[in-house]
């Protein structure tokens, strides 16, 4: 063992400490992100991967850690059905944070840059057809979830940009929507995580759109919906101007969003599995098929 030590320290210059466990080392990480890591969203995705590492090697001394552990965790990620993307993902959180701690002395190699990583499945993104838009179009629904399908699908809007539709964006007697803003999350000063709507950061994304005219129609009875729903709530209403918005008037949170997403498409027969995005993988579709 003191072998080891002198020629750990003849090769490094250091000897790391033997105590530092890999939950402490990834941890440590996730408390402190580098700078450029700044979107609650991306943050979240990464608590997401340490917690999995954690998990599966935590109690490891972080010195010890072999690129073969490494390696048992990912391929029992590709066993358990997750995605190529996810594990790789898991892989770089860990080399990430092992980089930094052999920066301050607390491991000698990024055994997670060393392992291979095995791939997983791979879930190709989808489209609607026309049967299927009929099948979720003909159900029963409120005017909010029409319109949002009708804006989705007529337009090809990401969820984003559905989100944070405002009135003043929509011209129904013309018939077009511009598209200049979307719905983010981001983190306040006391670092809890809230919605904001703002302004696309590039002018690549702003664009004007023409809706077809059941999307107009879907949109002026939501109008009408929701100007009820003001007079009712009263000094409760929070205006935001949003065309999509929650009960009161409040931007709505993009989870609940995929989930009653998800209920309509199983109520259509479609499967639960179904992404809002696709939806712009639809509008696309419809009219490649369509010649357009």
């Amino acid at each position: 063992r003191l072998a080891e030590l002198r020629e750990e320290l003849r090769r490094t210059g250091t000897v790391a400490p033997r105590d530092v466990t890999v939950a402490q080392v990834v941890q440590a990480w996730i408390d402190h992100p580098p700078a450029e890591i700044r979107s609650p969203i991306s943050l979240r995705v990464y608590r997401q991967h340490a917690a999995r590492i954690i998990t599966a090697l935590g109690t490891v001394p972080a010195v010890k850690l072999a690129p073969r552990q490494v390696e048992a965790l990912l391929a029992k990620m590709a066993k358990d059905g997750l995605s190529t993307s996810t594990i790789v993902r898991v892989k770089s959180t860990l080399a990430r944070a092992l980089r930094r701690a052999m920066r301050d002395g607390l491991v000698v190699r990024n055994v997670a840059e060393l392992a291979d990583a095995p791939r997983g499945t791979v879930r190709e993104s989808r489209s609607m057809t026309l049967t299927e838009i009929g099948s979720l179009l003909g159900l029963k629904m409120t005017p909010w979830w029409r319109a949002y399908l009708l804006v989705a699908i007529g337009c090809g809007l990401r969820p984003g940009e559905l989100l944070g539709l405002m009135w003043e964006d929509l011209d129904l007697d013309a018939g077009t929507i511009s598209v200049r803003h979307a719905l983010h999350e981001e983190a306040g000063p006391d670092g809890r995580i809230g919605l904001t709507v703002a302004d696309l950061k590039s002018a690549s994304p702003r664009r004007v759109l023409l809706m077809p005219p059941l999307t107009a129609d879907a949109l002026k009875a939501l109008r009408a919906v929701q100007a009820a729903a003001r007079l009712k709530a009263g000094i409760r209403w929070q205006d935001h101007g949003l065309v999509f918005c929650g009960p009161s008037g409040k931007p709505m949170w993009p989870e609940g969003i995929r989930a009653g997403f998800r209920r309509l498409c199983k109520r259509a027969g479609l499967g639960s599995d179904w992404h809002p995005h696709e939806q712009r993988h639809t509008f696309v579709s419809v009219l490649s098929d369509a010649g357009e």
